[in-house]
């Protein structure tokens, strides 16, 4: 007794020096007076429990306590109420319900003590007790929906009030629910509530100096709304059963108990099996709709998911199955089907979520297509035949009857086409389609529509990618069969002529015997699908230029070798390094007349080797230069080129680490400069020289 007395009596005196805070701190707005008042209550509350808990006047003030937490609370909601008339028409119902059912608890209680007889009170207890829980159990759900409705920026400040006025509902619910099943209140549990709502003292006091107007920002969730009513309904549920068990047990004789544990069995899986029922769940969200709420939908939410989901694009699924699915989820179809415009202007199913495809080809100009080309409109199937105004010019292809419980028809246009169409199966609950269904669905239809066409476009991107591969390759490959047949061809030109000679012979089959090692390298890269180099060395360069320039003099105009720096290491790929070499020495002369020059010159500048090649020809322009050189598959030498020679070459310099530099005028000439990494021995020790 003791302990109780203390625990109530340290209650009242936190309450009343709250109290005394809030009232110096001169809380202007409604909430706050209200928060002020239920604070004075408490402390009443609280000092009548520590003397006279049996007294009348503390089961006033008992029922009082939760009234005046209620008002509170519901006046926090206020703002989230004034965007919505039905929301409004809940709270303006919610205050007085509540009340009613508080002062018939307090009526009964009074019945009990005066009216009735030791076993009437007895009988009438448990209906007492039962409705306090229901009481916590209200309090508590109306802070989850206060909490789950107010913005994640807001929560910082109000949390603390949710966590004391939610731990004072919580701790009651625990109290009576347990003073439910012993049929009486536990003293140790009926000592701790004073200590309890002492703790909450300080969580209200911070929720307060934070909170000085009680300005929060609030709004009304569809999903909290149904997942309250849905507590609220579990909750009642279970109070019922209780009610039924334990007079069950009362009147069942010796079979009582056993029939209470059956009894609460089977409504324990009752109630597990309702609320993870999908039809249930859209019967209730229908529901809350009609009577709650001004629109069918939550656009927001219902924006956001579609968003989320077309997204995510969930692994291991058929991405067009994902178009479907946030589609059906809408109107809570239960399966559907994806039509795509393909080739030749057919539409195809190429998608089913949840039901069997169709094998059906709808033309591009049959009479679905024109329909929901021309018309643009979301087609009821189930009422196709009882609104032929509605549907006129419109027949229905003989597959549509092939569709599973086929219910709506739902258009999905592209930029300036129809793109193709969903067709969605009945849904879990019997519900009509009016003009906010298929605004929702044509609005959502055009973000799908979006998604599809980037979904197409990728698939396409990917297969020109794969032809680009093989056109590089290709490319790549004509080049070098280009370069092979010119040394073939130069050799069979000269067989005649010097057939008889042996270090022509000798040359001759070291070409041959190159071109054939050539082709097979080509061979092998069109069996891989990719191109393949030489590993790299260390090359002297001032040898390997010198090598190609001579190659070079077999014909006017005659490459030079002006300045030739001995010693000018560098790591490459040397055969490929050689192409580049050559190329770039053909093309000087190609731009240069047989009496013109030709020079190529070798240098180091810092840490580069650099080859300049020079020819007095016929140059180029800045913008040439810029835009065109380089370019892939760019050349202006018609049939004769294939426009990828400094493309390559430009590539494999800067692959190197390197650049090349080019200046040319019209008129003027042309230098092209290669700078090339000069190896370093002591940091790279692990090439061997070649």
């Amino acid at each position: 007794m003791d302990v109780g007395f203390y625990s109530y009596l340290g209650a009242a005196a936190g309450f009343c020096f709250l109290t005394v805070l809030l009232l110096i701190s001169g809380r202007g707005s409604v909430q706050g007076r209200l928060l002020t008042a239920v604070v004075i209550i408490s402390a009443i509350w609280a000092g009548l429990a520590a003397t006279i808990a049996d007294d009348v006047a503390y089961q006033v003030f008992e029922i009082l306590r939760y009234l005046a937490w209620y008002v509170f609370l519901l006046k926090l909601l206020e703002p989230a109420a004034a965007q919505n008339t039905g929301y409004r028409r809940f709270l303006r119902w919610a205050l007085p319900l509540t009340t009613g059912f508080g002062i018939l608890i307090l009526v009964g209680e009074l019945s009990a003590v005066y009216l009735l007889s030791p076993i009437q009170e007895h009988k009438l207890t448990a209906l007492i007790i039962s409705g306090h829980v229901l009481l916590a159990i209200i309090g508590l759900a109306i802070i989850e929906q206060l909490f789950r409705n107010t913005s994640i920026s807001h929560r910082w400040a109000i949390k603390y009030l949710f966590i004391g006025a939610g731990g004072i509902f919580a701790f009651d619910f625990f109290l009576y629910a347990d003073a439910l099943l012993l049929r009486s209140i536990e003293q140790a549990l009926w000592d701790a509530r004073g200590i309890v709502n002492l703790v909450a003292v300080p969580l209200l006091a911070i929720a307060a100096a934070r909170n000085r107007q009680w300005s929060l920002n609030i709004f009304v969730s569809r999903d909290i709304v149904l997942n309250t009513t849905a507590i609220l309904g579990a909750g009642m549920y279970l109070l019922v059963m209780a009610g039924a068990g334990f007079y069950l047990r009362e009147f069942g004789g010796s079979w009582g108990g056993i029939g209470q544990i059956l009894f609460f069995t089977l409504a324990i899986v009752l109630l597990v099996l309702v609320l993870f029922s999908g039809q249930l769940r859209a019967q209730l969200r229908v529901f809350l709709a009609k009577h709650f709420y001004a629109n069918k939908y939550d656009y927001r939410r219902e924006w956001l998911q579609l968003t989320r989901e077309l997204n995510e694009k969930a692994r291991g699924e058929n991405r067009y199955e994902a178009v479907i699915r946030v589609m059906a989820h809408i109107v809570d179809a239960r399966a559907g089907l994806l039509w795509v415009r393909g080739d030749h202007e057919r539409f195809e199913n190429v998608a089913a979520w949840k039901m069997d495809p169709v094998n059906a080809v709808e033309p591009g100009d049959g009479a679905l297509a024109r329909f929901l080309r021309d018309k643009a409109y979301v087609i009821n199937v189930t009422e196709f035949e009882s609104h032929t105004d509605e549907y006129a010019g419109l027949d229905l292809p003989e597959w549509v009857g092939m569709v599973n419980r086929g219910w709506l028809i739902v258009p999905l246009f592209g930029e300036d086409s129809l793109l193709g169409f969903v067709i969605l199966s009945n849904p879990l609950i019997t519900r009509s389609i009016n003009w906010e269904d298929r605004d929702l669905l044509m609005t959502a239809a055009k973000q799908v529509a979006s998604y599809l066409t980037v979904l197409m476009t990728s698939e396409a991107l990917a297969e020109a990618r794969q032809f680009e591969v093989f056109n590089r390759l290709s490319a790549y490959m004509v080049h070098d069969l280009k370069n092979i047949a010119a040394e073939l061809e130069m050799v069979a030109k000269n067989a005649d002529k010097h057939k008889t000679n042996k270090d022509f012979l000798e040359d001759a089959f070291e070409t041959v015997a190159g071109a054939a090692g050539e082709i097979k390298r080509l061979l092998e890269q069109l069996r891989s699908k990719r191109v393949q180099f030489d590993k790299k060395i260390v090359v002297d360069l001032g040898q390997l230029v010198k090598a190609v320039a001579r190659e070079k003099q077999d014909r006017p105009p005659v490459s030079g070798l002006e300045e030739m720096r001995e010693g000018c290491q560098v790591v490459v790929e040397k055969a490929r390094l050689a192409n580049v070499l050559a190329h770039l020495i053909d093309n000087a002369r190609q731009a240069t007349t047989e009496a013109g020059l030709v020079e190529v010159k070798l240098y180091t500048r810092e840490s580069m080797c650099v080859v300049e090649i020079r020819d007095d020809g016929h140059g180029m322009e800045a913008d040439f230069i810029k835009n065109r050189l380089f370019k892939p598959f760019d050349t202006t030498k018609g049939n004769a080129g294939m426009g990828i020679g400094m493309y390559e070459s430009q590539e494999f310099i800067r692959q190197l680490g390197g650049e090349i530099q080019v200046q040319s005028e019209p008129g003027n000439g042309t230098m092209i400069a290669l700078h090339i990494p000069a190896f370093n021995a002591q940091a790279e020790p692990q090439h061997v020289n070649a």
